[in-house]
């Protein structure tokens, strides 16, 4: 079990549901402490011991590709927390995966996530925030403004770096542009999840604010749409569960996916922002923070 910020819901839900369909599991865990040159050490020194495994979960989509990039034998990889499997190039299809990897994506696509939005909250602009560094946060970041210009809405990309030493001036820089927007879209970033009041910094709560990732609601955004962490672990269990049991490789278990009119819509009612939405006459279920 290789994590990338220590064990989250996702894991718990994921070692819950394979308890529950009958599994007896020894886990080894190693967490990367964000910083991907640790886990490529602890792949390099340990890759003949985890060649011997049944199987490898990871959670986040830089640690699913640098487990790839090592190509540990033939051990089956389940993924966990992966916005978009397809765009990041962990694989080249959601029915049938490739590269030995198959798991449980995180959100809903960039357009669907867009098209509920326009549904709750009818908007003309839209910034979208993002950190350069990860590339799973910059693949959004794209998708986002390109979904957005298919909707003739106006997109801007807004670039945030949390633990740089100038974080008060790109704050200073950012908030002008925010200020002017109808939505602000957070990207599914690491980063902006250790810093618990960043986003409550820069985003004014009158703002409306979206994300594809639930666990952004607790950090201050109005709006977000999927399934919560321990969810989306228990599906990933599905997947594994699949391989263990019944002896399927990767590419024989489909990507499980979340279904936009089954998502469940996270919102935060504790902001003048929440009160804007409306969530009528929509068939998902919600759930207020």
């Amino acid at each position: 079990m290789l994590t990338w910020r220590g064990i989250t819901p996702a894991e718990q839900g994921f070692k819950s549901k394979l308890a529950e369909l009958g599994f007896e599991v020894e886990y080894e865990h190693f967490d990367s402490e964000r910083d991907v040159t640790n886990l490529a050490g602890f792949l390099r020194e340990n890759r003949k011991r985890i060649a011997q495994k049944d199987l490898i979960y990871t959670f986040g989509t830089t640690t699913t590709v640098t487990v790839q990039n090592f190509d540990i034998g033939n051990i089956p990889q389940v993924f966990n927390i992966v916005t978009d499997p397809v765009g990041n190039g962990i694989t080249f299809s959601i029915e049938t995966p490739t590269n030995g990897a198959t798991g449980a994506k995180l959100s809903l696509s960039a357009d669907a996530i867009l098209q509920l939005v326009e549904k709750i909250y009818p908007f003309k602009t839209i910034a979208v925030l993002f950190d350069p560094r990860e590339v799973n946060a910059t693949h959004e970041a794209d998708k986002v403004l390109m979904a957005a210009e298919a909707m003739e809405k106006q997109a801007t990309l807004l670039r945030l770096i949390p633990d740089n030493a100038d974080l008060e001036t790109q704050i200073a820089a950012l908030k002008p542009q925010i200020e002017i927007v109808d939505v602000v879209y957070v990207a599914s970033t690491s980063s902006f999840m250790t810093q618990g009041e960043l986003l409550r910094r820069i985003i004014p709560n009158d703002t409306v604010s979206v994300g594809s990732s639930p666990a952004m609601v607790d950090r201050g955004i109005s709006l977000s749409f999927g399934e919560n962490y321990w969810n989306r672990g228990e599906a990933a269990a599905e997947v594994a569960a699949k391989i263990l049991r019944n002896g399927k490789l990767p590419n024989q278990v489909p990507i499980n996916e979340i279904v936009p009119d089954e998502a469940t819509i996270f919102v935060n009612r504790s902001t003048p922002a929440g009160e804007k939405l409306n969530l009528k006459n929509l068939p998902n279920k919600i759930q207020e923070k």
